[in-house]
């Protein structure tokens, strides 16, 4: 099993996003299973739009997800160059072959041709395709044209007919060639078209399978067609379905809230992230909580991996990287929550009372951005919120500052269990119990309508913190 080989292929033309994060799990998830390698190809061809700091941010979000590439254009391996700009003299070798070969030919329709071929098609119902005119030229004509300054494109025949293929996910698929048309393989620059570039890449890396989305499926017949004329096998294919949002739209990679590094920077757990993701289409991750990536691997089966598009749902997020929060000892949660919490003075304090803070916030927030809110409870104490506010002025807030005040000055020490005594004489006094007792005392001594946990607040802050934080309501 272990001559199992994949890629992840990004185009650095943006940061990495739900979809094609999901493509480099499922291709890791799977070569990990398969005891195989995971290879990280960069597509960069389109110069003007890729860009060293889309890139930069791909590389970055794959390595704190922990997803590690076996070869790649950092790291090298047995079929360098990984980057797709610095293997043009590849692609010329496979084009100079297939023209060679007669299974392409050189174009020399104008855009304007071009164009009033596809408004044609458009207009009798039919997909728009190339009409094949130049594939017909006599030997005179084309003679003529190399004459000329017009610098030819490279289109590969296309047979008419049906191309079958077994897809992993989706089954059995049937293509009509006649739909297709010839296509471009090499530009009028030469540079390589991504039908040639893509799967001359795929064949020379021995890549056995290619997992990507089913906006692909239509390049699959083109890709294999390419990969035959050049004497090779094509890999297999796996296309996942797509992901739609909550609103049952595709989901758009433009979208700022999808981009994976915006999610890191935000505080976000890698497992949270890693494991969302995977529900994305494969019934194997219960969702219950986070799950390494390790033990996922062991598991995983594209067999189950559904073909109906699938929903990511920001919540399930929020769900997961909560359980995961609660989970992070508080020395690790502390690193990821640092570039959240601008301002909190973590010097302030010393490790171990750095870390009771931290361990009782994470015991309080679903999601990084509500971190700062709550830690900022153990240093000040601010005005009132609304919903406090209006605790604060009720009679039963008067009866319970009072017996609070009382109670915790009795006492030479706050603990977990001083300050059960504590809420217990104070229920006594003033009758009240449940949420009429407790909102009045977490606004007391935060301010605050919601927060850690009030056995950590009183414990952490202490005896005078407390008391003082009562004069201040009182005054």
């Amino acid at each position: 099993m272990n001559d199992i080989r994949v890629r992840f292929a990004p185009s650095p033309t943006g940061a990495l996003h739900v979809g094609n994060l999901r493509t480099a799990l499922y291709n890791w998830l799977y070569a990990k299973n398969m005891q195989g390698s995971f290879i990280l190809r960069i597509e960069d061809t389109d110069a003007q739009r890729c860009s060293s700091d889309a890139e930069n941010k791909i590389f970055s979000s794959l390595a704190k997800l922990g997803l590690k590439w076996d070869e790649g254009p950092d790291i090298g391996g047995p079929h360098t160059p990984y980057r797709q700009s610095e293997r043009s003299e590849k692609y010329e070798t496979a084009i100079k072959t297939l023209l060679d070969n007669g299974s392409a030919y050189h174009c020399y329709c104008s855009t304007a041709d071009l164009e009033a071929d596809r408004k044609k098609f458009i207009t009798a119902g039919h997909p728009p395709r190339y009409s094949g005119k130049c594939r017909n030229l006599s030997e005179e004509e084309r003679s003529d044209l190399k004459l000329t300054d017009i610098k030819p494109s490279v289109r590969f025949k296309v047979e008419r007919g049906t191309l079958e293929i077994n897809d992993g996910v989706r089954g059995h698929i049937s293509f009509n060639l006649s739909d297709i048309g010839d296509f471009i393989i090499a530009r009028s620059d030469r540079a390589a078209a991504y039908y040639l570039a893509s799967i001359a890449d795929d064949v020379d890396m021995k890549i056995t399978d290619v997992i990507r989305g089913e906006d692909h499926l239509s390049n699959t017949p083109k890709q294999i067609l390419v990969a035959r004329a050049l004497g090779k096998t094509a890999p297999r294919y796996h296309h996942l379905s797509i992901i739609q949002g909550a609103d049952g739209k595709k989901l758009s990679k433009r979208s700022g809230s999808l981009d994976i590094s915006t999610l890191l920077d935000s505080g976000y757990a890698p497992v949270a992230i890693t494991t969302a993701i995977a529900m994305l289409g494969w019934s194997g991750v219960s969702g219950k909580g986070p799950e390494p990536l390790e033990e996922m691997a062991k598991r995983f089966n594209l067999k189950k991996v559904s073909k109906a598009p699938c929903h990511f749902d920001p919540a399930r997020l929020d769900h997961i990287n909560a359980k995961a929060i609660k989970q992070m000892p508080a020395e690790k949660l502390i690193e990821i929550l640092k570039p959240v919490m601008v301002g909190f003075p973590f010097e302030k304090f010393s490790d171990e009372k750095l870390f009771k803070i931290i361990d009782a916030v994470k015991e309080s927030i679903h999601n990084p951005s509500e971190a700062l809110l709550h830690a900022e409870q153990f240093i000040k104490m601010d005005e009132p919120d609304p919903v406090s506010l209006e605790t604060l002025n009720s009679d039963e807030a008067r009866n319970v500052c009072d017996a609070l005040k009382k109670s915790v000055a009795e006492l030479e020490m706050l603990t977990d269990e001083t300050f059960r005594s504590v809420v217990e004489s104070v229920s006594s006094v003033t009758g009240l119990t449940g949420k009429k007792l407790y909102a009045p005392i977490r606004a007391l001594v935060t301010g605050k309508s919601s927060g850690p946990k009030l056995v950590d607040i009183f414990t952490i802050l202490g005896r005078d913190e407390i008391l003082k934080r009562i004069e201040k309501f009182v005054s």
